[in-house]
């Protein structure tokens, strides 16, 4: 009943604008599709509960890349296919992993390691030892670190020589601690075959890891056991991109994107990073075939991969196209996790077609109500968008509101199937397929009059204003490319080559993380970076 009531409104709210690119009846016929025939969560599920994580380079990826094309073939897109952008050198899949202490008493350890990195060969079990600090306490522990796992690894050059002894000697690994009771998981790409990681760094929570600590302080006998199986596999392992075009009836040669990236990190199963937006992708797919959808240009299906090492398969594929970006009307990205999509933001010139493109969701559901803003630049914040937007095309990313949170499985052990909601799923759904078809329609393509780009990194998702002032490489690991002239950076004394580690006390290893820490702390904190061997903590202050 309440599904054929929003469909009424709809048609009541259609029946007062005066001017929309998408008609009465194909909004009814997207509501009825999308709410009551929704295939939305059954997307997800496949990918996330019959694929699982799809770490860039792994065979999951391969596999999700492949059943999206095989799953856009199925609702008629004859021509989706897969583009090889580039390839990764070596291979990483991620096996199960436990740990658990053993001694003085039974405890499981939530733990987890970075891609692409080392595992264990089986359950190790071994002492808990603090490891040294300095070269004179690692000379007092030669010949005594077999079967053993170190507490705390040294940042300074000491791990490197201390590496190298656990290996000959047959020490196991070490423990460390993550900054609160999430596990982030991240890692570098850059190994090769010939010279793979052999020692385990295995993260806790920091509330195991106290416990740990805290035990080994008091000068109890601590073991713990880690079975860990990370697999490397020899390269080039080939990546893609998945593609699949409606196409236009009278402009077939211009383009609107609609897509998100199909890679995940691999510390759960990828949800809300990105399954939800590539689920939501598939979904607007099948939608518009469903309903018979003639847009009058071609609607463009994208799912990039590489996107969590620096947007890799969005800017090879734009790279590789770029002549032909004059001819792409906007690029719509959904990779804000489950929240329901609530806005779009682009430049004051644009706020007339996009009003009447999206005039049908304005007022479509109370409970989710949507709005066109307007901004004065479009600001990196980490997606596959801005790879278009460098190009000059228009990429909008999706004001998202709602009750899901979304930096509690960003990146997390608990980015599952169960975070994801599923009303924001098939409301977004509406709007994403209602906006993609309503562009597709204006009579001319998305004006870029008075366009600007602001590449300085600039506030969180959300479209807060506040802007630390500094463009960051993300494939590097949050490292400073250029500091704006008197912004807050720059007064804190950032520089080139400073990797940024903390904002505040809340750390941070990717741009949205970077952007939400900037937006919701103080408008006076710190900024925790590394410069060459040395960490040091710069106090920062935002304009209020």
């Amino acid at each position: 009943m309440m599904k054929l009531r929003r469909i009424a409104l709809a048609l009541a709210v259609l029946t007062s604008v005066a001017s929309t690119q998408v008609t009465n009846e194909q909004f009814a016929a997207i509501c009825k599709e999308a709410l009551e025939r929704s295939r939305v969560m059954a997307h997800l599920d496949h990918l996330t509960n019959r694929i699982g994580p799809r770490l860039t380079s792994s065979d999951n990826l391969t596999v999700a890349c492949e059943w999206s094309r095989d799953t856009l073939r199925s609702f008629g897109i004859d021509n989706a296919h897969l583009e090889e952008w580039g390839s990764f050198p070596v291979g990483f899949n991620r096996g199960p992993w436990w740990g658990r202490m053993t001694k003085p008493r039974e405890m499981e350890l939530a733990c987890n390691t970075d891609a692409w990195t080392a595992g264990t060969r089986m359950p190790s079990r071994g002492r808990l030892l603090f490891a040294p600090t300095d070269a004179e306490q690692l000379a007092a522990m030669r010949g005594k670190l077999a079967n053993v796992w170190l507490l705390d690894p040294p940042r300074s050059e000491l791990y490197e020589t201390l590496t190298d002894v656990l290996e000959q000697e047959g020490g196991f690994g070490f423990v460390t601690s993550s900054r609160g009771d999430l596990l982030l998981t991240a890692g570098n790409p850059g190994v090769r075959m010939d010279d793979l990681p052999a020692i385990p760094v295995v993260r806790l929570t920091a509330a195991d890891y106290r416990t740990l600590r805290s035990l080994v302080e008091a000068g109890e006998e601590v073991e713990v056991e880690f079975d860990i199986r990370n697999h490397f596999r020899g390269g080039p392992i080939p990546l893609y991109n998945v593609i699949a075009d409606i196409p236009g009836t009278e402009h077939a040669d211009e383009f609107v994107v609609v897509g998100g990236h199909i890679d995940s990190w691999d510390g759960a199963t990828g949800a809300t990073d990105n399954g939800t937006g590539t689920a939501t992708t598939l979904e607007v797919a099948r939608i518009l075939m469903a309903i018979g959808a003639r847009p009058k240009r071609t609607i463009r299906f994208m799912l990039w991969s590489g996107e969590e090492q620096g947007l890799l398969g969005s800017r090879a594929w734009v790279q590789a196209h770029r002549d032909e970006m004059e001819h792409y009307s906007a690029c719509l990205v959904h990779d804000g996790g489950t929240n329901y999509v609530s806005g779009i933001a682009g430049m004051a010139e644009m706020h007339p077609q996009l009003a009447t493109v999206f005039a049908p969701v304005i007022d479509f559901d109370d409970d989710m109500p949507f709005r066109v803003r307007d901004i004065e630049a479009f600001r990196p914040i980490g997606s596959d968008h801005e790879s278009f937007t460098a190009a000059g095309v228009p990429g909008f990313f999706w004001d998202q509101s709602g009750r899901a949170n979304y930096m509690h499985t960003h990146h997390t052990q608990f980015d599952t199937y169960d975070a994801a909601v599923e009303e924001y799923q098939k409301h977004s759904s509406v709007v994403i397929a209602t906006g993609a078809l309503g562009i597709a329609n204006l009579p001319e393509l998305l004006t870029r009059e008075n366009m600007r780009v602001d590449r300085s990194f600039g506030g969180r998702r959300s479209g807060s204003q506040r802007r630390m002032g500094v463009q960051i490489d993300p494939s590097a690991g949050l490292v400073v490319i250029s500091v704006v002239d008197d912004s807050p950076a720059a007064r804190a004394g950032l520089k080139a080559g400073d990797r940024i580690l903390k904002v505040g006390d809340v750390a941070v290893a990717s741009m949205p993380e970077f952007g939400q820490a900037v937006a919701r702390g103080p408008a006076s904190t710190t900024v925790t970076i590394r410069r060459g061997d040395e960490e040091l903590t710069l106090p920062v202050t935002f304009p209020q």
